[in-house]
């Protein structure tokens, strides 16, 4: 008897680690562009997936397509270096790239690779993201402030107080609205127009990143190995939680997130190459990707730095070991 249930409990054993490995899998990439051979400082794409802007630990900075794997234009901050950019975005039209330096920002065309203005800023960079046509750009900063930079003509239209340090910013395509994730835990939507707090919402750690859906109703809020949650910006009341735990089998740090346009749907990039597609409104998971590992065998990894939706039910990522994934 004692033998039959031993048998018993081994075979049920096998079988829930079977269904826990299921659980847990993802599939991997259909297609990989390698940019960068010694690892990148920071990424972004386009809209659509089919441009990026690499700042590469061993070259600095570019602009790639991604379907042809192509790299286009070489972007540094001073001739004959290589800059290491610490963050990078490409405009909703895609015509327009910035890059930031530790106190610098230069805004660069997509179409000739030109450089179209160079600004020192007031305090180091930690994140920027531009608007429709490169107008403005909200620059997160370690001065405890996010500024909204008037790009074209100069200037900052307003200085946006956190207290802490800004990680994480983001700004709907007209620039009416902004959000930053700073190191009070805090994430805040601010008005742009008069540079006034609409909503803060407060989470369990530092903030990792922050998105906001393009048409500005939905904000996303991650905190490092914590809560991830999304808000109406209508009434700042929660919308879903993102059960960081469910991801995988503990906690996990997502790194990158990303409306998809009808805003149904949430891209969701995390620090162990997980890559996530889940409901806005339910937070349930659809779909799960792997990241492309150059090397196997050897214990290693790679963090998602950038994400898009491209065509039908293509994605796309990039991570911090200089690959472009295509996902489907």
């Amino acid at each position: 008897m004692k033998h039959t249930q031993n048998k018993v409990l081994k075979a049920f054993c096998w079988v829930s680690s079977v269904l826990f490995l299921v659980g847990c899998s993802a599939e991997g990439p259909s297609d990989t562009r390698e940019v960068a051979v010694q690892g990148l400082y920071s990424a972004a794409l386009s809209d659509d997936g089919t441009g990026a802007v690499i700042s590469s630990i061993q070259h600095g900075g570019s602009y790639w397509k991604t379907i042809a794997g192509q790299r286009v234009f070489n972007w540094n901050h001073q001739q004959g270096e290589f800059s290491p950019l610490v963050s990078v975005d490409i405009d909703p039209s895609g015509d327009f790239a910035a890059t930031g330096g530790a106190r610098t920002m230069v805004l660069w065309s997509t179409v000739t690779g030109q450089s179209l203005g160079y600004w020192n800023t007031p305090g180091d960079v930690k994140a920027l993201k531009l608007t429709r046509n490169g107008d403005y750009a909200l620059v997160g900063m370690d001065d405890q402030t996010a500024r909204y930079f008037d790009v074209k003509n100069g200037g900052i239209r307003q200085t946006l107080r956190t207290g802490a340090i800004v990680r994480s910013v983001d700004v709907t395509p007209d620039g009416r609205y902004g959000l930053t994730g700073d190191d009070k835990y805090n994430v805040t939507l601010w008005d742009l127009a008069s540079g006034e707090a609409k909503y803060t919402w407060s989470l369990d750690n530092n903030i990792a990143t922050v998105a906001l859906s393009s048409d500005g109703t939905y904000a996303f809020g991650a905190a490092q190995l914590g809560q991830a949650r999304v808000w109406s910006t209508l009434t700042g009341r929660e919308v879903s939680k993102i059960d960081t735990g469910a991801l995988q089998s503990r906690n996990v740090t997502i790194s990158q997130a990303v409306f998809s346009a009808d805003h149904r749907n949430l891209l969701l990039g995390q620090q162990n190459r997980r890559v996530t597609l889940v409901n806005t409104v339910t937070g349930n998971v659809s779909s799960s990707w792997d990241l492309h590992l150059k090397k196997i065998l050897r214990p290693t990894s790679a963090t998602v730095l950038a994400l898009a939706f491209g065509s039908g039910n293509t994605y796309y990522a990039v991570g911090s070991n200089g690959f472009i994934n295509i996902l489907k």
